[in-house]
């Protein structure tokens, strides 16, 4: 039986978690309703709409990122908080390797439901730009390179970022190879000219949608191998 620490109530209109906020609270509700939502392309998508019973927030207690969606009371809610003390002593009573496993499912729940509400609007979304990379060090390819090959992506350095969720066409290289690599990228988040330093130069953080299955796995063992170097 899970554990809780306390109740919260809500009005209708109430917004319980907000997209990109941080947090651990995980939630089941008492009574009433909530919607569980994405914005894509400055529109919400719903993805759920939960009722007694219904949980949400686990996403961000087993992967501590930001909050992937908003929660909204639909009409007056109980919520119970879990009790944090009671989670963390049950999930670290797994191994480390299945909570590995687990941390990795949440992270490819999260790329998922990104995908899901970008691609019905996918061909509105794709730009006309086109951008080419060369990369002549493997220590340069490293420092671009952001994430794993699962929701990995390229860092792409201009002062004339795309807005977020914008598609475009990449063709890179792999350094000392003759391999290039040619994809579409989705724009996750962007640094203007005004917030950047010397060290953190303006530009778009990026990820790979869409590669070719070859390529990712000529991508992998690349990785692979230069990892192990």
């Amino acid at each position: 039986m899970l554990l809780t620490s306390g109740k919260e109530t809500h009005e209708a209109g109430d917004v319980i978690l907000k997209e990109g906020s941080h947090g651990a609270g995980v939630y089941v509700i008492s009574s009433g309703k909530v919607e569980i939502s994405m914005m894509a392309q400055g529109e919400k998508v719903v993805l759920d709409i939960l009722g007694p019973g219904g949980m949400f927030g686990e996403m961000s207690y087993l992967d501590p990122a930001p909050r992937s969606a908003t929660a909204i009371a639909l009409e007056d809610t109980v919520l119970e908080l879990l009790d944090k003390d009671f989670l963390d002593r049950e999930f670290n009573q797994i191994s480390s390797d299945f909570r590995e496993i687990i941390s990795n499912l949440v992270k490819r729940l999260r790329k998922t439901n990104r995908r899901l509400v970008v691609s019905p609007r996918r061909g509105e979304e794709r730009t006309k730009v086109k951008i080419r990379i060369s990369f002549k060090k493997t220590s340069d390819f490293l420092r671009a390179y952001i994430g794993d090959l699962d929701s990995g992506g390229l860092f792409i350095k201009t002062t004339k970022s795309l807005p977020v969720n914008a598609l475009l066409d990449l063709e890179f290289n792999l350094p000392n190879t003759q391999k290039v690599i040619r994809t579409t990228v989705r724009v996750v988040w962007a640094r203007s000219q005004d917030t950047s330093t010397e060290k953190m130069p303006p530009g778009m953080g990026t990820e790979f949608v869409d590669m070719n299955p070859e390529d990712r796995k000529v991508l992998g063992k690349y990785m692979a191998l230069i990892k192990s170097s």
